[in-house]
């Protein structure tokens, strides 16, 4: 009976196991369930009809319920019809014995339907306002995936249902300047609880802007009434600069300084954002990191970039640069740069403090580039390395450099705390350290610092410091020689060894004690020697609240006249400067005496109109000698005005008056006379009438009157010949005559 049973059962056991593999994996068909899977889809959504030829019923054993699998299954979605490759619906058990539809939940598949297809079923499950933005976007394409619903034990629809799709070959219009073509992306929905859904995108592939976003993802969080984006855009390819206009204006940013570029990068673009209900964007961050594969950039000239950076052409090119860069205004940049032929390392670092204040810190080297600081007379040609390393911050007010380092082969300059304004001048020095070499040759080698025990005091100490780009100042308006600011008040004490001049007069034991107020000079007193019998002597005191005076004695005049471009051969001379400054116009005198000018253009030319073609030799060869040269003027703005001016020598003499307009044009007018001719004027003078108007015709020709005009590098001369001299050349050619005679007699 044991036996009986035991065989009984085992082939019970294999009859069940048989039943139940053949319900599971071929199962068995059945109209039993059709008039209630279409009469129950319509009760579940009066939009929803189902379309079908037959059923089969699967047994489920892992989950112990029963699969009606629908025979080339089709959905009516709103009179849409969509083809799906499977609908399976999982009812409860007893459903099969009892008839009653329990519908547990319906996995639904579909394949190579058009992209609307998606909007057609998603209208249903998904929130109104990610349905109307999807029917708006999507252009082409294909759709496959999977929906697998949830029902309620009521038969409703429960929340935690999840769609797994895929995105084929689709062509996606965001607005009118962005689109993305031929993408590929897994899309899936899932249902965290009842105030949190997920929308997870992934790319396969895809363009944007020409850029490949392959293995790009976005995710959505819909959390009650915000829907927050998380996205990783992965970018690579070539970019223009009309669509990096467009990719700037999303990030908030405004490129339009910028007058092209030219990108070339690999990059991942990290992008946070909240969109509230009425669809403003909130709580914006990102951050972009990757490599510039090669990036040419043109900006706007910059003018006072320009001036230190003579051949600087608004231009650069980078290469193999890693980049980071995000919504706090943190920037960096390292990589290869080139200015115009050789590529470079370098290194940028820029971060955004508060408000419009930043610091940038970096690395460079100039070889490319020519550098020229006339403060310095220094000039780095190109083709020549340097290397710049720097900190600095910079805001609304200004530029505070914390630290620059710069050194090209032997001169070196190092700046500590250092105050600029948006012109690019001092406010404040604590720590200056120059040393550099103009044609191999030193010629600076000074500190400048803040005194530790004279309150707000800077000393200047060194054994040599170039003065030629101070003695050029003299002569410049203030716009061009400006380098301390309004703000900048200090006492100056300087002790240097050694000066140069530009010429071979270099000036020793060079001494200087000076106050400066407002940034200009209210007090200065200055002393230096050429050798033990000559000296320079300089000063500047103020006579009121709107006038000082500047007056300078030098025994040797050629350091200051060497800085005129017209004379290119300058030898002796002794110089007395004196100069009365007001806000608007500056008075000034100015003597010379004892010296030789040779290599004179503007003054050959004259002569050689003149037929004076001895003197005009002389000129180019050895010189021409001049006992005393004295000009009176007057300067407003750019305009010199040359009230007189009166050169007496050996060979010739000459009066002349008129104004230069600096860069523009300049215009004179006079009278050239042999020293021959005036020579016998002036000893004629007893018969004055006689003399101006003559004894008779014929007389011959006194000198010339002339005029001088046009462009400082055009400039017209004009000669005719005159028979008499004026009252005024006459007297001021005695004046001089009795004074040399009175400085003889002493």
């Amino acid at each position: 009976m044991v036996r009986f049973f035991s065989k009984f059962f085992i082939i019970l056991l294999v009859i069940t196991s048989l039943i139940i593999i053949y319900l599971s994996y071929f199962g068995v068909e059945t109209d039993k369930f059709d008039p209630l899977i279409k009469e129950r889809a319509n009760t579940i959504n009066q939009n929803i009809k189902f379309e079908f030829n037959k059923t089969k019923i699967h047994l489920n054993p892992l989950e112990l319920n029963l699969v009606v699998k629908l025979k080339k299954p089709k959905v009516l979605i709103r009179g849409n019809e969509i083809n799906l490759s499977k609908i399976d619906l999982f009812l409860a058990l007893k459903s099969f014995i009892t008839s009653d539809f329990l519908l547990q939940r319906v996995e639904l598949a579909f394949f190579d339907n058009d992209i609307k297809d998606l909007v057609k079923i998603s209208n249903i499950f998904l929130p109104r306002f990610f349905n109307k933005r999807l029917n708006k976007i999507f252009s082409s394409g294909n759709l496959q995936g999977e929906f697998i619903i949830p029902f309620n034990a009521d038969g409703t629809i429960a929340e935690n249902y999840e769609i797994n799709t895929k995105v084929l070959d689709a062509d996606i219009i965001i607005n009118k300047d962005l689109k993305i073509k031929n993408l590929t992306t897994d899309i899936k929905y899932t249902f965290q609880s009842d105030k949190e859904k997920k929308i997870n995108f992934f790319i396969n592939k895809g363009k944007i802007l020409g850029l490949d976003l392959t293995k790009s993802s976005i995710n959505i969080n819909l959390i009650e009434d915000q829907k927050i984006i998380k996205s990783t855009i992965k970018t690579k390819g070539p970019t223009k600069y009309s669509e990096l206009k467009i990719i700037s204006s999303l990030l908030g940013l405004n490129i339009d300084k910028f007058k092209n570029i030219e990108l070339m990068s690999n990059l991942e673009t990290s992008v946070v954002f909240s969109i509230d209900n009425r669809f403003k964007i909130t709580d914006r961050q990102f951050q972009v990191k990757g490599k510039i594969i090669s990036l040419n950039l043109e900006h706007e000239k910059l003018e006072n970039l320009k001036k230190f950076f003579p051949t600087y052409n608004s231009k650069f090119i980078l290469k193999d640069t890693d980049l980071s860069f995000d919504d706090s205004n943190n920037f960096k940049l390292s990589g290869l740069i080139k200015f115009d032929k050789k590529f470079e390392n370098f290194k940028l670092n820029y971060s955004g403090i508060k408000d419009e204040n930043f610091r940038v810190d970096g690395k460079i080297n100039l070889y490319d580039l020519s550098l020229n600081l006339p403060s310095l007379n220094y000039i780095k040609e190109k083709n020549a390395d340097a290397k710049v390393d720097f900190n600095i911050n910079i805001s609304k007010l200004g530029y505070d450099i914390e630290r620059l380092l710069y050194s090209s082969e032997k001169s070196t300059i190092e700046l500590d705390k250092i105050k600029l304004n948006k012109k690019f001048e001092i406010n404040d020095i604590k720590n200056i350290k120059v040393k550099t070499f103009a044609n191999n040759l030193k010629n600076n080698d000074f500190h400048i610092g803040k005194h530790k025990t004279l309150k707000n005091t800077i000393f200047i100490l060194g054994k040599l410091f170039d003065l030629e780009p101070f003695l050029k100042s003299l002569y410049k308006t203030n716009d061009d020689k400006k380098m301390l600011s309004k703000s900048f008040n200090s006492d100056i004490k300087v002790n240097l060894e050694k000066t140069i001049t530009g010429t071979n007069d270099d000036v020793s034991n060079f001494s200087m004690i000076a106050s400066i107020k407002k940034g200009a000079y209210s007090k200065l007193s200055l002393k230096g020697n050429f050798n033990e019998n000559e000296i320079i002597e300089m000063s500047i005191y103020q006579v009121d609240k709107n006038k000082k005076t500047l007056q300078v004695i030098s025994d040797r005049a050629r350091p200051f006249i060497k800085n005129f471009d017209f004379i290119k051969g300058f030898e002796g001379g002794k110089l007395e400067y004196e100069s009365t400054i007001t806000k608007n116009v500056t008075n000034s005198n100015l003597l010379i005496t004892n010296f030789k000018v040779s290599k004179v253009p503007a003054l050959a030319q004259l002569l050689t109109l003149a037929s004076l073609q001895g003197i005009a030799d002389t000129l180019s060869g050895e010189g021409i000698r001049f006992e005393s040269f004295e000009m009176k003027t007057n300067s407003k703005e750019n305009v010199l005005n040359i009230e007189d001016a009166l050169a007496l020598g050996p060979a010739v003499s000459i009066l002349l008056e008129g104004y230069v307009d600096k860069g523009k044009t300049v215009s004179l007018r006079g009278t050239l006379v042999p020293a021959t001719k005036l020579n016998s004027i002036i000893a004629s003078i007893p018969v004055v009438g006689d003399i101006l108007v003559g004894k008779k015709t014929g007389e011959g020709v006194v000198g010339v009157s002339f005029k001088m005009k046009g462009p400082p590098k055009d400039i017209k001369t004009t000669v005719n010949p005159i028979k008499t001299l004026t009252p005024r050349f006459i007297v001021r050619a005695i004046e001089k005559r009795k004074k040399k005679k009175k400085e003889e007699a002493k």
